[in-house]
């Protein structure tokens, strides 16, 4: 049977700043409750552990995440295929579950696909990639809770 993960980076994909440095476009709680719902949420970040925990307790989400991964703990960075087979490892993760990855740098999402064929999503409306050119993006969102509504309309 199989699983699902969804896998989020922190900066500029779960929150956002604007051109004043104010926090903006944060994921929403209750969308966060219903992907719950669907499967293990994981947070893998290139910031260090104490950043992401800080960011995790300021936006009050860190109860959803089952596993927090920082490039401090793994000792690696996205996109480096080594912190991919680390997540797969770590988690649990096999070939025939879904895996849900939230990134704001289209490498990161793309070494996912490469590696192990992820369902990516870029998060940043600055990024801009054609779509019919890009068969390892599925999806591309100025900001996280478009696309979570979009994903949670396909899986219920």
């Amino acid at each position: 049977m199989s699983k699902n993960f969804f896998i989020f980076d922190l900066d500029e994909t779960l929150y956002k700043f604007d051109d004043q440095y104010q926090i903006k476009d944060t994921i929403n709680k209750k969308i966060l409750e219903d992907i719950a719902k669907h499967g293990d949420i994981i947070l893998f970040s290139n910031a260090t552990y104490s950043h992401c925990l800080y960011w995790l307790q300021i936006l009050d989400i860190k109860k959803y995440f089952s596993n927090i991964f920082s490039s401090d703990i793994l000792e690696n960075i996205k996109p480096n295929p080594l912190s991919y087979k680390q997540i797969v490892d770590l988690c649990g993760i096999k070939s025939i579950d879904n895996i849900y990855f939230f990134d704001d740098v289209p490498i990161n999402l793309f070494s996912s696909y490469q590696e192990y064929k992820w369902n990516t999503y870029l998060i940043n409306k600055n990024n801009n990639i054609e779509k019919n050119k890009s068969i390892w993006l599925k999806g591309q969102y100025n900001n996280i809770n478009s696309c979570l509504v979009d994903i949670l309309t396909k899986t219920n």
